[in-house]
């Protein structure tokens, strides 16, 4: 299976592979990157399991996950799509990014390249997001990105020992 890489002037996307494995654990051991999320590893043996979803997901076709990479050859974080249906032609997407790297457009940019060519290859019409409501750069991102808020899920997750409420964001291609 051809690996698929996405560009733009700035950015690289390329799939992740084993050998980011001490980038994946830094990012969810980080507990500034891991504030909205619901999986983090206390260990790099721990974020085994994430490689193998990452490639799980590849192989029977349910999604993708691509390191971002800057113009200084830095990771920076990844993007992913998962819960692909080609039937219905919709996916849901996420993202993470080091801190020392938001606010320089790299978010709004590879995930912009991303959904793009998506769209385009994979004839994707509705990419969705889940984002907590206290999230506010996060839906900032997705505003920017053309998403649109559709649902709230109160008390949709259960994790740091209370329910969260979910917001579900989509953007439609035509």
């Amino acid at each position: 299976m051809q690996k698929l890489t996405f560009t733009t002037p700035r950015l690289t996307l390329r799939e992740v592979e084993n050998s980011d494995q001490q980038k994946i654990f830094e990012g969810f051991s980080n507990p500034v990157v891991t504030q909205y999320m619901d999986v983090t590893y206390p260990t790099f043996e721990a974020t085994a399991e994430q490689m193998l979803w990452y490639e799980t997901k590849r192989k029977n076709g349910t999604g993708n996950s691509w390191a971002v990479i800057n113009e200084h050859q830095e990771f920076i974080g990844v993007v992913s799509t998962y819960n692909l249906h080609p039937l219905h032609r919709r996916c849901e997407i996420g993202y993470w990014f080091f801190p020392e790297f938001w606010g320089k457009g790299y978010g709004k940019e590879s995930m912009q390249v991303l959904l793009d060519n998506l769209s385009k290859q994979q004839n994707i019409h509705r990419f969705i997001a889940e984002v907590e409501p206290e999230n506010t750069v996060s839906i900032a991102l997705l505003k920017s990105l053309g998403f649109n808020r559709e649902a709230i899920f109160k008390e949709h997750e259960f994790r740091n020992n209370q329910f969260a409420d979910l917001e579900i964001w989509a953007k439609l291609y035509r």
